[in-house]
């Protein structure tokens, strides 16, 4: 049987493999090894999880499709070269052959092609982490997906019956920011965190020069997590920390400058001007991540973009401004 890999279906348009109409077509290349089992990790939110009821192709809201490893190597190559994708990114899953399936699929990607690679994957040993950088790996990412240890073990922990830790999480974080010089993490906003706990951790980890990428709690039909969450609280919690992540990775503030009440966020700690700026610039409510990293709709649906794939327009930006309320 001939190797598979799992793509978004933008990333299958762009490829050419699969007819999509797309608004704003992805930058990266979004794969995901491939395998018919589930996870043997159990993060609840997560559709693949091991005790999930949810579609195996689903990652949020993104549908990743079993397809031809070859074909899309190959396909991959060209999109490259003609500047339609400018990486490619893996995502990772817990089984039994998962070292060698990234493995092979990392080395059928650099035997073909110089796409920079990034690889989303839970801690790994110093030496595997060596033989990623050796292989190409650009860009090393260790998901925390929680703001905090108590949320990290209720919901990826031993209190959702997985096999992470936050502590170990975190070790692998630090050391893989030695190895590479830089690592990244996901952080999925809205999993019953407040501002304040959210903004502390993004400014931990930019301490450790590990750099946090955004996500929206997404609810997948199926998934062992379902969170009731008002929708006017939820923006204003997400664009607030946008704004401060922004502050922080850009030097204009640090965690000390900012005030808090009751864990809501009620001042910047700069002046009014700066953030008028932020938000007439827009970049900081893109979507964040790895470099050319845009991922259209992997949390949105089209009536509510909390990651925008490119600039906001000018009316983005006046809801942007009435979403932050009155901080």
């Amino acid at each position: 049987m001939a190797p598979k890999v799992r793509a978004s279906m933008g990333t299958l348009g762009v490829l050419g493999l699969e007819f999509v109409q797309m608004d704003t077509p992805p930058t990266t290349a979004y794969l995901q090894i491939y395998t018919e089992k589930r996870c043997a990790a159990n993060c609840l939110f997560c559709a693949q999880a091991s005790g999930s009821k949810a579609d195996l192709t689903h990652i949020a809201r993104g549908m990743y499709m079993p397809a031809d490893l070859e074909a899309v190597v190959r396909r991959l190559k060209m999109a490259y070269q003609k500047g339609y994708l400018a990486r490619a990114c893996i995502q990772t899953a817990l089984y039994a052959s998962w070292w060698d399936d990234t493995v092979y699929l990392i080395k059928r990607i650099r035997e073909e092609s110089e796409i920079p690679i990034s690889l989303s994957v839970f801690p790994l040993g110093d030496e595997q982490y060596r033989e990623l950088k050796k292989m190409g790996v650009n860009e090393l990412v260790v998901p925390l997906d929680a703001c905090t240890p108590g949320l990290f073990d209720k919901i990826k922990g031993k209190g959702a019956g997985g096999p992470y830790s936050w502590e170990k999480h975190l070790d692998g974080l630090k050391r893989g920011a030695k190895l590479f010089g830089k690592v990244g993490t996901h952080l999925i906003i809205g999993l019953g965190e407040t501002d304040e706990e959210a903004v502390s951790m993004i400014d931990e980890l930019h301490m450790y020069r590990i750099n946090t990428a955004l996500f929206s709690y997404t609810y997948v039909p199926g998934a062992q997590l379902s969170l009731e969450q008002d929708k006017e609280e939820s923006i204003r919690h997400y664009r607030a920390v946008q704004v401060t992540k922004y502050l922080i990775t850009e030097g204009k503030a640090t965690y000390g400058d900012l005030r808090f009440s009751d864990g809501i966020l009620t001042d910047f700690g700069v002046g009014r001007d700066t953030i008028t700026k932020i938000i007439e610039d827009g970049s900081a409510f893109q979507t964040s991540g790895c470099p050319d990293c845009n991922r259209p709709m992997a949390n949105e649906t089209f009536s509510k973009l909390y990651n925008f794939p490119r600039r906001p327009d000018k009316e983005e930006k006046e809801e942007i401004i009435r979403e932050l309320g009155n901080i």
